[in-house]
């Protein structure tokens, strides 16, 4: 399974390689097409020596160094979107029936020495020494695997607005029953007041009768 992030991220690694030390890593050798930034002609770079550790610094600074990837691979952030292509081997007989006598005479016409049974055990020499390599596409439908997040902008300010309106209205009742309950406190003192008022009037009246 290829994945295209990966494979970016290593082109842009190898073209800092080269940048840096005029060559690419010598492990790589069958990634030597490059195109040098600010070019639009394709260059087929050296391979580094492997006593040289230049392309070994030069991994290591593109890989710890913010800058210098943002430089090379400012397009190649977090994935979010991955486009994989399975690869999958298969084999077969070949070449096809069909196409044995074209074979026969080219190698009858070319310079390959030929076995001194040739004319009568060409078809299995043929097939013994012949490879193909068909590459095909396995089918035309592309499943797309692709990260979303749970929620989004609108479903985070719904959210905040929905909670911050609920304790708000909470908050707002709490309140109105405090403002109740200091009220019938107070009209029960002052009437608690007044009764007493009342009684030590009455008092006074019956005691000067």
């Amino acid at each position: 399974m290829i994945n295209i992030v990966t494979i970016n991220l290593m082109y842009m690694c190898t073209l800092y390689r080269y940048d840096k030390c005029g060559c690419v890593s010598p492990f790589e050798w069958s990634a030597r097409y490059v195109i040098p930034l600010g070019a639009t002609k394709v260059i087929y770079a050296n391979l580094c020596n492997v006593s040289d550790p230049c392309y070994d610094e030069a991994a290591d600074a593109f890989q710890g160094s913010d800058t210098i990837s943002n430089i090379y691979a400012a397009n190649c952030g977090l994935e979010c979107s991955i486009n994989s292509f399975v690869v999958q081997l298969s084999s077969g007989l070949a070449p096809s029936q069909w196409y044995m006598n074209d074979i026969k005479e080219f190698v009858e016409s070319s310079s390959i020495p030929l076995p001194a049974n040739w004319s009568t055990t060409w078809s299995t020499e043929i097939q013994n020494n012949y490879v193909a390599i068909d590459v095909v596409c396995q089918t035309t439908v592309v499943e797309s695997y692709t990260q979303q997040p749970t929620l989004g902008a609108v479903d985070v300010i719904s959210n905040v607005g929905g909670q911050t309106g609920l304790w708000i209205g909470i908050s707002f009742l709490s309140l109105m029953e405090v403002a109740e309950m200091i009220y019938r406190l107070i009209r029960y003192q002052i009437h608690v007041i007044r009764a007493k008022i009342r009684k030590r009037t009455q008092d006074e009246c019956d005691t000067k009768l």
